[in-house]
């Protein structure tokens, strides 16, 4: 699958491409929603045909900050505004946005819970962080603001889940690697053994410390500069005496470069004050995972506050890390949709109505499950046909496979929310449309014919197949009711791949079938703490 990732901020919306559990391509691109909401539906289309040109996006991960803007009177209305632009610009596309909860919901359930999707996107970093460090600080540092959240036990662990109650717990700093105006640093700095306070005109950012001390670059300082002029060391410079209200006749390099290196250490001291404050609730923790545009920031500070230092794009690469909030929405999202769960109906259902009714009734609200059809009477014909002579090994191995093809369209016609996939790739793309797959394999087996031709070959060694192919941790094999005894194919234990957790449920077993499919739920990666 093919899933772009956003996080759209109230002055920089940023979007990244997953594919195959890794960020291949990641976009920040300044735009300021107070400015013209009504423009944000071309730049969405804009970020997505820069990174997917040949227009092939399954799904859509969104998380937001925009709503923030002082554009908006409330939250809910900022919400809306932007779930707008994502449905104006992609349609009837596959939209799923990210929840404080760690869930993903669509557009319509988002505009009813408002909160639960506004300014979630630290959640989504902090739980693609817990995946690999089980007891850590995040530390994500952006252009405007710093996240410092903790990870206890695999799990994320904050005090505050709102803005405001962040902002009071010391998990939200409003200091970024950029657009923090100076004063917004440090009150006052000592420069050449004098004490000074800053102008609180905004006549420099943090953006021009970072440049003129070399740890940014012109291209990193996006949405324009205090004074409009260019964002080079020298302009920088410029806007750096200002802050004293003085200019580059007054004050000469040195003095400058002391200016900066005062406001640095002080953004340091800050941001470090914090990390140790969080840190010292869970003594568990010794590392800071750092990330955003902002991570040597993040660095310097968490060796200050005594923390380890591991690089978030150490595992997921640079450009996922300097977008990191899109970059997890997207791999969350991707975990999400994977196939976790194989269900093998068998044919011989179909002499039992009310229990066939029941169990695609219980698939049909399933997620993340792929659905392989049995033989049924279809594949008894061809058997029939082989016991008398009429057809050979591989005419009657390819002719029962071809009637799990029929089976599977009778399936797809009983089930709302079913339809019939022909492979891997389309039914991974189902799942992702809110569909439950129902496979219809001979095009996919003809193409590897991976099994032997024989009858001890059933469709219960193909699903095990099946489920090897989709990485499923669950292959949940449906029976007649009240089956007992033998229940599968005697080549079904060379079909099953290492590690699959395999349920035999006879169809009038519903507790079972719920179990079966619930455990496969659970052997995902788990979320919260």
């Amino acid at each position: 699958m093919i899933i772009l990732g956003w996080d759209v901020g109230g002055s920089n919306t940023k979007v990244c491409r997953v594919e195959n559990g890794r960020a291949v391509q990641a976009l920040s691109r300044p735009f300021e929603v107070k400015d013209g909401p009504e423009r944000l539906p071309l730049l969405l289309q804009a970020l997505a045909a820069e990174v997917a040109a040949d227009g092939a996006i399954d799904a859509h991960a969104v998380t937001m900050t925009a709503e923030l803007s002082r554009v908006f009177l409330t939250k809910r209305e900022g919400v809306a505004s932007v779930l707008d632009a994502l449905e104006a610009a992609f349609g009837d596309a596959s939209i799923h946005v990210f929840t404080v909860d760690g869930a993903f919901v669509p557009p319509a359930v988002a505009r009813q819970h408002p909160l639960e999707v506004a300014a979630a996107n630290w959640m989504a970093t902090a739980m693609l962080t817990a995946r690999i460090h089980a007891n850590a600080v995040l530390v994500d540092i952006g252009t405007t603001t710093t996240d410092v959240i903790p990870i206890v036990d695999g799990g994320v662990a904050p005090e505050g889940r709102t803005d405001p109650a962040r902002l009071a717990t010391g998990e939200l700093l409003y200091t970024g690697a950029v657009r923090t105006p100076v004063e917004a640093l440090a009150a006052g700095v000592s420069v050449q053994e004098r004490q000074y306070t800053l102008a609180a005109e905004c006549f420099a950012t943090a953006a021009d410390v970072h440049v003129w001390r070399g740890d940014l670059c012109a291209d990193d300082v996006t949405g324009g500069t205090a004074d409009g002029r260019p964002a080079t060391r020298d302009a920088a410079g410029h806007r750096l005496a200002r802050a004293l209200c003085s200019d580059r006749e007054l004050m000469d390099e040195q003095a400058v470069g002391a200016l900066a290196d005062a406001l640095a250490l002080a953004q340091v001291e800050r941001v470090a004050g914090t990390i140790a404050r969080v840190a010292a609730r869970h003594p568990s923790i010794r590392h800071a995972v750092v990330a955003g545009l902002g991570a040597f920031i993040a660095e310097r500070a968490a060796r200050v506050a005594g923390l380890q230092v591991v690089s978030l794009a150490g595992a997921h690469g640079n450009a996922a890390s300097r977008c990191a909030p899109a970059s997890a929405v997207a791999l969350l999202l991707e975990e999400r949709l994977a196939i976790r769960t194989v269900v093998k109906v068998g044919g011989s259902l179909l002499a039992h109505e009310a229990e066939l009714t029941a169990v695609l009734d219980r698939l049909d609200a399933a997620a993340g499950t792929l659905v392989v059809p049995g033989g049924g009477p279809f594949a008894n014909a061809v058997r029939d046909s082989y016991a008398r002579g009429d057809v050979s090994d591989d005419a009657a191995h390819w002719l029962a496979v071809r009637a799990m093809d029929q089976y599977a369209d009778v399936l797809a016609s009983r089930m709302p929310r079913g339809v019939c996939v022909t492979g891997l790739a389309d039914a991974e793309r189902a799942v992702a449309a809110g569909r439950v797959p129902i496979l219809a394999p001979s095009s996919w087996l003809r193409e590897t014919d991976p099994l032997p031709h024989s009858w001890d070959v059933t469709s219960d060694s193909i699903a095990a197949w099946v489920a090897g192919q989709a990485g499923a941790s669950t292959l949940v094999l449906v029976k007649a009711p009240g089956a007992s005894g033998r229940l599968v194919d005697a080549y079904f234990e060379r079909a099953v791949p290492a590690g699959l957790d395999v349920h035999v449920v006879p169809a009038d077993d519903q507790g079972g079938l719920k179990t079966a499919l619930y455990l496969g739920r659970l052997m995902a990666p788990p979320t919260t703490a």
